[in-house]
């Protein structure tokens, strides 16, 4: 019998115990040593460990850790003005379009919030990754947004000597598949803002697939809100101005290694 299960609060004992996970699946469940999935609870990263490397969390401890750490994020968007805009200039514009693809639906709801919370009307789906690529298309034909997300979990494979193989990515291959998908159905970077990617993501792949933002250059963590602090600032950023990646540094929690990019137009459109 195994010591863990579906659904299970742990930490990695090699990493020092310094990300909460929960288990979402077990490989090789007939082995004598299984292999644990598992996804962060408050990154957006994938990983898998074996039984020996686990040690178990508290889960009140968890959602109490949690729930102070969203708390905090939200506190210091405030602070750095994100959502900031006149009620005049609310009442003479119209904000861009955000679709949500997600693979994580707590994750996906967070951002949700803070969309609403900026008084913006987003789009949201939940996808796993690697059904993006075949959801994609359909959702932009229905939706018709301006700024698309396409996030979940990844994450950079332990020992990976080589950055520029996607073999070494969790789930990069299925955003770059995503963003090619995307890119045919609207060519223009102008017409459509494209951020894909999640924890230590191939950034160079998914950049040159055609995407505006994305993770991460740095192959660092980002945080499970990062995605939306990017898709508002486009949105809310008039279209004869350009969202620049110096900008998503200065609003995002990962900052430069968490989130790059190309000068982007926004999609706040004056009527």
């Amino acid at each position: 019998m195994h010591s863990y299960k579906i659904g299970d609060f742990v930490a990695r004992k090699s990493y020092g115990g310094d990300i909460a996970f929960k288990i979402i699946d077990v490989l090789d469940k007939d082995r004598a040593k299984p292999r644990y999935v598992l996804k962060g609870l408050i990154y957006r990263i994938q990983a898998d460990s074996e039984e020996d490397d686990l040690q178990v969390q508290d889960p009140r401890k968890i959602y109490m850790d949690v729930r102070r750490y969203y708390s905090g994020v939200h506190n210091r968007s405030q602070i750095r003005g994100v959502n900031f805009m006149s009620l005049l200039t609310r009442l003479r514009s119209r904000p861009g379009r955000i679709l949500h693809i997600d693979a994580d639906e707590s994750f996906l709801n967070k951002c949700l919030n803070h969309y609403r919370e900026a008084k913006l009307n987003p789009f949201g789906m939940v996808s796993d990754e690697s059904r993006q690529p075949g959801v994609v298309r359909g959702a932009l034909e229905r939706y018709r947004p301006d700024i698309l997300v396409l996030t979940g979990h990844d994450g950079l494979k332990k020992e990976s000597g080589n950055l520029n193989s996607i073999d070494n990515y969790t789930n990069s291959r299925y955003f770059i598949q995503a963003v090619k998908e995307a890119r045919n159905y609207q060519p223009d970077l102008d017409k459509l803002c494209i951020f894909a990617g999640a924890c230590q993501s191939y950034f160079e792949g998914i950049m040159g697939a055609g995407a505006n933002f994305a993770s991460s250059p740095g192959r660092v963590l980002i945080n499970a809100l990062d995605p939306a602090f990017v898709s508002e600032k486009v949105a809310l950023t008039e279209t004869t101005k350009y969202v620049t990646p110096r900008e998503v540094a200065a609003i995002t929690i990962s900052g430069s290694d968490g989130i790059g990019g190309i000068n982007t137009r926004g999609h706040l459109k004056m009527i």
